[in-house]
């Protein structure tokens, strides 16, 4: 089983963080190309300067007026640099000083810039170009350093960077208090399943969000079906018991008619069936109204038990233990049928009296049936003990009724298990644990 809320959270952080990068990324690459330009721009604007400033002496030579020249270049490693060639005559700023430059050889109208890394302090973006005036070729090479354009976009990027992680956070911390009010709203929703599990009240469907009314009508279809089946499944037990009495009457007619012998084992073979027929009519009239789902309200449901069981066993006597307003948060007819199985064989091997107590504990809930019959003896009722062990394979008189209520309590992880009671007869230990817990 996987967290939704915690999934959302992660494919968030996943989609945010790949998009923030990609944000990033695209952001230096712009800005990288956006400073490149500017200084090619500005570049080419001096190289303009250059060839404007460029004149040829009488003597033949070139030389550039300073006046026109930006005193930048005037100064040794300003970062601004240029050098003109134009017939083997090297025309360098002073800001070059010593250093050596090789001019691309280009063709007369071609350019180009490149960046070139000069130290590991410096990175130049170079542009040179070939032109020709005065019926002379030149070659006109501008430079100027960008690490500090540089240093200003990792810092930049580094702001950027730190501003992405604050807005990832400040989404993901939006994003838990949206999904905790969205969540918040299936709190209601099992509150209102719940009440509908019990009886309560029926689900509005307009009260749900739209993306959640599916899922809430197929919850009342399967109940529904689930009660109609339930239903149809314990009426069919009933109207076969029922059916069954007048058949067999008639065979224990024709019983009449045979030989003492075979008389006597027929009267066992229909007492066997009777049995099978009372009990299943004994099921239909405990459980009542079919009901899945609901809990146990023992101040109502326990007292229509009760009143079955008298009617059924009118001279025994039945002492209740229980705390008002006691609920059992498990299915109702699961508990009745469990109840209604150990009153049963507690009341059918009863003297007088059965007992039966309910004890509120912190993990759960315990029953007790005592009866005081006759009980069963130490071998026999180790043998009801036994883990797998089907009781109405282990005592006789101890029927399928017991053998129930074991299953019934096992669904639950629950325990029931057997032992002498202080009355004198058998004691069923029942132990329901909370669903909650």
């Amino acid at each position: 089983m996987y967290s939704l809320k915690r999934k959302l959270h992660r494919n968030l952080l996943i989609t945010v963080t790949l998009a923030m990068t990609v944000l990033l990324t695209v952001l230096h690459i712009g800005i990288q190309q956006l400073t490149e330009s500017y200084v090619v721009s500005r570049l080419q604007h001096d190289a303009d300067s250059i060839i404007a400033a460029l004149a040829l002496k009488p003597d033949g030579e070139w030389s550039l007026q300073d006046e026109r020249m930006s005193t930048v270049y005037q100064r040794v490693r300003s970062g601004h640099y240029y050098l003109v060639s134009v017939n083997r005559q090297l025309i360098r700023s002073r800001s070059l000083f010593d250093i050596e430059i090789k001019v691309p050889e280009l063709k007369l109208g071609e350019s180009h810039c490149a960046v070139i890394g000069y130290s590991e302090s410096e990175r130049w973006l170079a542009c040179a170009q070939t032109i020709e005036k005065q019926g002379n070729q030149i070659s006109i090479w501008v430079a100027e350093d960008i690490s500090p354009l540089q240093q200003e976009q990792r810092q930049f990027m580094l702001f950027g960077l730190a501003s992405v992680a604050v807005a990832i956070l400040v989404l993901l911390l939006a994003q838990y208090q949206i999904l905790q009010k969205g969540f918040s709203q299936l709190d209601q929703i099992r509150e209102l399943i719940r009440q509908m599990r019990l009886g309560e009240k029926d689900i509005a469907l307009q009260e749900l969000p739209s993306e959640i009314e599916p899922l809430v009508g197929e919850i009342n279809r399967l109940l529904e079906q689930l009660g109609q089946r339930v239903k149809r499944s314990r009426n069919a037990l009933g109207n076969l018991a029922h059916a069954l009495k007048q058949p067999l009457q008639r065979l224990h007619s024709q019983l009449e008619t045979m030989t003492p012998e075979q008389r006597g084992q027929g009267n066992e073979i229909l007492a066997d069936i009777h049995s099978v027929v009372d009990r299943e009519l004994k099921r239909a009239r405990i459980v009542g109204v079919v009901t899945p789902g609901r809990q146990t309200q023992l101040d109502e449901d326990l007292v229509h038990l009760l009143k079955i069981i008298h009617s059924i066993y009118p001279d025994k006597s039945i002492v209740t233990d229980c705390p008002a307003h006691l609920v059992l948060p498990h299915d109702r007819d699961d508990v009745l049928e469990l109840l209604g199985n150990l009153l049963d064989n507690a009341c059918k091997f009863a003297q007088k009296q059965v007992l039966i107590r309910f004890e509120v504990l912190n993990q759960g809930w315990h029953i007790l049936v005592e009866d005081d019959g006759e009980g069963v003896s130490q071998e026999e009722l180790e043998i009801i003990t036994d883990r797998g062990v089907r009781l109405d394979e282990s005592i006789q008189g101890h029927g399928l009724g017991l053998s129930i209520s074991q299953d019934i309590v096992a669904s639950y992880s629950g325990s029931l298990s057997f032992d002498r009671s202080d009355l004198g007869g058998l004691k069923a230990d029942v132990f329901l644990p909370n669903p909650k817990l």
